[in-house]
C-alpha cells in the first residue's frame, strides 16, 4: 500500500473500513474469539490483532468512537467498553508478542519490535459528557479517559470534542502537544451551502458552550436533565437563512428548539450542522429519528458515530469523516 500509516479500526470505527481501503490505506481492525464474538459470556472484552507483526517500525493511527452503540452494532459496546478496547489494542501495539502454540495448552513467546509511532484518533471523545468537575467530588471522566490513553499512546487527536479548549487540562494537553483538535464543522457547512442551497446565511449556536468551541454568537441554554432544556436569545433574523452548528446531539432538543425559535423570529430557512449524534441507552435511535423528523430533514451531521438513522435511512443528511481524517494525516 502506497500511504505512510497503517490504520487500526475499533468497534466503534469498523464502519469506516471501505473508505479507508479505497484511500489504499492498510486497515487492521479485531479478530473474534471462540464464540466468533467480541464478548466472553461475563462481559468480557476480547481484542486480538491477527496482523501486528505487520506494525513493527510503522506509523500506526487508532481510530475509535467511544461512545454507545448505534442499533447498527451487533453486539453492544458502552462507553467503557470502547475505551478499554482501546487500551488493549495500546497494549497489544506497545508490547507485541508473535505466539506459538508448542504443544496443547503450551505456548512460545517472542517479542516483536513495536511500531515507531502510535497516535489515537477519537472521532468521539469518551466521557465527552463529563469534561469538567460541576459539583465536590466528581470525576473528570474525559481528563482521566485522555491520560489512561497517553500512557500507551504518542498522542491523541479527536474531531471537534465538547470539552472547549480553554479548559484547563485540556489546554495544557495541547500545549504540550500530547492532544490535538481537528473540526468538521468546515465541510459540514460547506455541504449545508450545497445540499440545501443556500445563498447567504448566518451562523448561529445553541448554547454558550458551543460559542466557546466554535467563536460563533448563540442562544444561552439553561439544562434541567439530560433530555429537558430551554434555550433564550434575542437576533434579527427576518428573511434570513441561519445554519446552527453544534459539536452533539443526544435527543435533539436543544437543535428543534432553536430552529423553531428562528423560524417563529422570521427566518427564511434554518438548517442544523451536527458533528457528532449519540444513540442514548434509554431510547436507542429513537430520538434521532424524530429530530430528523422535527427539522424536516435539515440537518447534516456525520459518521464519527455510526447510527442506522442516518448511515441506511438518511443518507442525504450524512457527510463521511474520512475524507477529514485523511487530509489531516497529509500534514501529519
Amino acid at each position: 500500500m502506497s500511504r505512510e500509516w497503517e490504520i487500526i479500526l475499533c468497534s466503534g470505527a469498523e464502519h469506516l473500513t471501505d473508505q479507508f481501503k479505497k484511500l489504499n490505506y492498510n486497515v487492521h481492525v479485531s479478530g473474534l474469539n471462540y464464540d466468533e464474538k467480541r464478548f466472553f459470556p461475563n462481559s468480557d472484552l476480547y481484542t486480538r490483532l491477527d496482523t501486528v507483526e505487520e506494525l513493527s517500525e510503522k506509523r500506526v493511527l487508532v481510530i475509535q468512537s467511544a461512545t454507545y452503540s448505534g442499533e447498527l452494532d451487533k453486539e453492544k459496546f458502552t462507553t467503557a467498553d470502547r475505551l478499554w478496547e482501546t487500551l488493549q489494542v495500546l497494549d497489544i501495539l506497545k508490547h507485541p508478542l508473535k505466539v506459538s502454540e508448542k504443544a496443547h495448552k503450551f505456548y512460545e513467546y517472542q517479542k516483536l519490535e513495536p511500531p515507531k509511532e502510535i497516535i489515537v484518533l477519537y472521532t468521539f471523545l469518551p466521557c465527552a459528557l463529563q469534561d469538567k468537575a460541576f459539583k465536590t467530588g466528581e470525576v473528570i471522566s474525559a481528563k482521566l479517559a485522555a491520560e489512561l490513553t497517553l500512557m500507551k499512546a504518542n498522542k491523541i487527536v479527536t474531531i471537534d470534542p465538547h470539552p472547549p479548549e480553554n479548559v484547563l487540562w485540556v489546554k495544557k494537553l495541547v500545549e504540550d502537544g500530547r492532544l490535538e483538535v481537528i473540526s468538521a464543522v468546515p465541510t459540514l457547512i460547506e455541504e449545508a451551502e450545497k445540499r440545501f442551497n443556500l445563498k447567504s446565511y448566518d451562523l448561529l449556536t445553541p448554547d454558550e458552550g458551543a460559542q466557546e468551541r466554535f467563536g460563533i454568537k448563540g442562544f444561552k441554554k439553561q439544562r434541567f436533565d439530560s433530555f429537558t432544556v430551554m434555550i433564550s436569545g434575542d437576533f434579527d433574523v427576518r428573511g434570513k437563512e441561519i445554519i446552527v452548528v453544534d459539536d452533539l446531539t443526544k435527543s435533539g432538543s436543544t437543535l428543534i428548539k432553536a430552529r423553531n425559535t428562528l423560524l417563529e423570529s422570521g427566518a427564511e430557512e434554518v438548517v442544523c450542522c451536527v458533528t457528532h449524534v449519540l444513540p442514548t441507552v434509554s431510547e436507542g435511535e429513537k430520538l434521532l429519528r424524530r429530530l430528523v423528523e422535527k427539522l424536516e430533514g435539515k440537518i447534516l451531521t456525520t459518521n464519527t458515530v455510526r447510527t442506522k438513522t442516518f448511515e441506511e435511512e438518511n443518507p442525504q443528511c450524512l457527510v463521511d469523516i474520512v475524507p477529514i481524517i485523511h487530509n489531516w494525516l497529509q500534514t501529519t
